[in-house]
């Protein structure tokens, strides 16, 4: 497992160079989000490690290699979730350490602080988006994928837009999400995302064994 999961951070290292350029151009296009910045640069840095996961697996010919090897399906599957958590652990770390260069020498409206509740949110965001998108690369592979991978990533700004509006439409749920406290919000959020990535494991599990190579 442990080999799995290395082989995923290797496929992506010339990826970190990308993300810094990535993270320096949504900083400046997507100031006017102010505070919330951080969290819209580090999901949307940590998704695009997910979809081009699968491009260096493609090149590499990496599914029927590992598929010629004694190593359970599961341990396949596995590795690319937990490789998502890393993904977004390191783009947090570069937006954290980028962030506050660019308030002083860039725009004001830059925060020069990524806050913890911001980076576990985009984990949560990453986590989910990758929850819809692994059972179809699995399923299909990256080729016939990548096209949903795209709608999934555009549709997502989408719907934060139209879940935001629904919101502010029905003042009862707002209190009520309000009401909960950051605490108590924080441990719903965190057990939605884990149910939803348990059950997209197992589908993608099931469909990559029904796969040939």
């Amino acid at each position: 497992m442990v080999n799995l999961v290395l082989k995923e951070l290797l496929v992506q290292k010339r990826m970190l160079g990308m993300a810094l350029i990535y993270i320096l151009l949504f900083s400046f296009a997507m100031s006017s989000l102010g505070e919330k910045l951080p969290l819209a640069i580090i999901s949307a840095v940590g998704y695009m490690f997910v979809m081009y996961g699968g491009a260096w697996d493609v090149k590499a010919d990496a599914d029927r290699l590992w598929n010629s090897l004694p190593i359970p399906k599961w341990k396949i599957v596995a590795a690319k979730y937990l490789a998502v958590l890393i993904y977004v652990a390191a783009v947090a770390v570069l937006t954290w350490v980028t962030l506050p260069v660019l308030s002083r020498v860039g725009s004001a409206t830059i925060p020069s602080v990524v806050r913890v509740d911001h980076a576990a949110a985009a984990a949560a965001v990453v986590v989910g988006l990758a929850s819809l998108y692994l059972p179809i690369y699995f399923a299909l592979g990256y080729m016939k994928a990548r096209i949903l991978n795209l709608l999934i990533f555009v549709g997502s700004f989408a719907l934060a837009s139209l879940l935001q509006s629904a919101l502010g439409r029905q003042p009862a749920w707002q209190a009520w999400v309000e009401g909960l406290g950051p605490a108590a919000l924080g441990a719903l959020a965190a057990g939605c995302v884990l149910a939803v990535a348990s059950l997209s494991f197992l589908v993608s599990w099931r469909l990559y064994a029904r796969r040939e190579f």
